[in-house]
């Protein structure tokens, strides 16, 4: 059901007109370090407009109001939004970006307002640039005007921060600290400061539970030649963790103190691209360097223990997911047996968590039946949510945050027999899939030159899927993780990272039909060397790390080649040995164990 806005909206325009009067007033969905998911106390976005997804800006006209969101979140959007809000489909022919629209919309010397500390430096100076071509003034409002009309709006989060230890981390603080300062003196800089929480966690070997999911905590740091700060509230460390940071000659300020600090920072100071633009603005204009955050780049790259704890979560991960599948298919068909989409969800996180070194998921779980399969981000809610069809395709986007790593993986089956209509979709989306993960390349391609693998057996009978092919992933980090992604060439590509050993990424191509069905097939792959290439080892490949059975019912071997029907089949047969043995070491059912010989017999 859609929230009702209009009051919400009533109030916030007259501070509109009492701060400055203003014509128009963003409202992005970030918090101060551009952070992918946030905390309650920053969902400002979701608050005024009621759409939930994770990506979208909001802008609020005196007359109208509007929803700037991507193809994973048209369908939401549209339920979750009154008549008050419109929905503007981002990057789509015809859309409008938000400033091409107020610069069409405003008149010259009427201003636009936006909390800085919720906008990334590349934002604020696009749209300041934009906006002030036509004669419209960007107005930095350092009070947020949805916190003014937001009843008991949440606090900050005040959960302890902990440490990563050693066994997991692989690399100890002070010789990433080393990586970051010789990279400070490759750049000329005399400081850098850090704002992405985990480009901080990473740094420090440290975590927290301040957003859902991510083990992150809120905190900014700075690092010169010989020390470092970190901007945290105290009271979130052990006595523990002060002696820590302390031994790595880290000193520990507030967390607002940080905007005070930077502007008497001496030299040329480096912010990363994650800076937001009020800590951008207070630095002295003529010291600033901009740029890719070293540490980003760093922690991409995964040390051999991140590696190994890697693989091995994804074992135990599969398991567990793989046990869910067989427990659905079992007992979907019971009668008088009722299963939704929330105890779907609520299932696989139980049999998830109590595998060996589970932490928390890693994100919303998708359990999505038929129709809703559709909605590429559907995040299911009791009393609402359909009940998971036996005879229909059934989504599962889900994952796990566990000590040595994370996991995001996507299965689709179908619960009852499908239609060669259906078959066939899918099995090109596998198809693509399997082209993907057999990709051979130099090393430093970049992932916007494989994205096409995967698309193009959809392309090929005139399909496509409206999100990117894949992401990067931390270990016990963000399940999202940049620079280095696969997808189409967009604004992000000249942030791109090439692809380098030692990387993690997903492979998720899909295809959706709004009103039906969804399907995505979702596994992370590890980047390694190969001995095929003109350089002989040194050329590129993926190895999938994600254990999990493909539905074999979905697939239908006469669209495949050789090459690929291979691939189906030795991947299959390494799920069956790594996961039948974690099985027998657990002591699982000849059921569960028969029901995994099944879902992996060869094609």
């Amino acid at each position: 059901m859609a929230k009702k806005t209009g009051e919400l909206l009533r109030k916030l325009r007259s501070l509109m007109k009492s701060h400055g009067q203003l014509s128009a007033y963003i409202i992005p969905s970030d918090d101060a370090h551009m952070s992918e998911y946030v905390c309650e106390k920053f969902l400002r976005r979701g608050y005024v407009s009621g759409f939930t997804g994770s990506a979208g800006t909001a802008v609020v006209l005196m007359e109208k109001a509007l929803l700037w969101t991507d193809g994973r979140y048209f369908l939401q959007a549209e339920k979750q939004m009154d008549e008050n809000w419109t929905l503007m489909k981002a990057y789509m022919p015809g859309t409008p970006s938000e400033e091409e629209y107020l610069s069409a919309n405003l008149k010259c010397n009427e201003k636009v307002g936006i909390d800085p500390k919720t906008c990334s430096i590349t934002r604020f100076k696009t749209l300041k640039k934009n906006l002030g071509g036509v004669g419209i003034e960007l107005v930095p409002v350092e009070e947020n005007l949805v916190d003014l009309v937001w009843d008991d709006a949440p606090s900050l989060p005040d959960a302890p921060v902990f440490l990563h230890n050693m066994e997991y981390a692989g690399e100890g603080v002070s010789s990433k600290l080393e990586h970051v300062r010789k990279q400070l003196k490759s750049k000329l800089c005399n400081s850098i400061v850090l704002s992405a929480l985990d480009d901080i966690a990473w740094l420090y070997n440290l975590r927290g539970n301040d957003v859902n999911y991510n083990p992150v905590f809120y905190s900014f740091a700075v690092i010169d030649q010989t020390s470092s700060t970190l901007y945290v509230d105290e009271n979130k460390l052990s006595a523990e963790i002060k002696e820590y940071l302390a031994n790595s000659s880290t000193s520990v300020k507030p967390y607002d103190e940080i905007y005070s600090d930077v502007k008497n920072l001496d030299g040329r100071v480096f912010l990363t691209l994650s800076t937001n633009a009020a800590i951008f603005q207070a630095v002295n204009e003529n010291n600033r360097v901009v740029g890719m955050s070293p540490v980003q780049e760093l922690k991409a790259i995964k040390n051999e223990v991140e590696l190994e704890g890697m693989r091995n979560c994804h074992i135990r991960d599969g398991a567990a997911l793989t046990e869910y599948l067989h427990w659905l298919q079992t007992e979907v068909h019971k009668p008088g047996v009722v299963i939704d989409e929330v105890d779907g969800s609520d299932k696989a996180a139980f049999l998830r968590s109590k595998h060996d070194k589970f932490v928390s998921l890693s994100f919303d779980t998708i359990s999505s039946s038929g129709a809703n399969g559709a909605v590429i981000h559907y995040k299911p809610e009791k009393g609402s949510c359909l009940q998971i069809d036996k005879d229909d395709i059934y989504l599962c986007d889900s994952g796990a945050q566990y000590s040595d790593g994370t996991t995001d993986v996507t299965r689709t089956a179908h619960l009852g027999v499908p239609t060669e209509y259906q078959r066939d979709c899918f099995t090109r989306v596998a198809m693509g899939h399997i082209d993907l993960a057999m990709a051979v390349f130099p090393p430093g391609t970049k992932g916007t030159c494989l994205d096409c693998l995967a698309r193009r057996p959809l392309w090929n009978v005139g399909l496509n899927y409206q999100h990117g092919t894949g992401h990067g992933v931390g270990s016990f980090l963000n399940v999202h993780e940049g620079p280095c992604r696969i997808a189409a060439g967009n604004r992000m590509t000249k942030h791109e990272m090439g692809l380098r050993k030692g990387m993690i990424l997903s492979n998720e191509p899909g295809y959706y039909e709004s009103g039906k069905f969804g399907m995505r097939i979702e596994s992370l792959v590890e980047v390694v060397e190969t001995s095929i290439g003109p350089d002989d080892g040194k050329y590129l490949t993926f190895s999938t790390i994600t254990m999990a059975p493909i539905d074999r019912k979905l697939i239908n071997t006469k669209l495949m080649t050789s090459a690929q029907i291979e691939w189906l089949n030795q991947y299959h047969l390494t799920v069956r040995e790594k996961i039948g043995a974690l099985y027998e070491e657990l002591g699982k059912s000849q059921e569960l164990k028969d029901w995994l010989h099944a879902a992996t017999e060869p094609m």
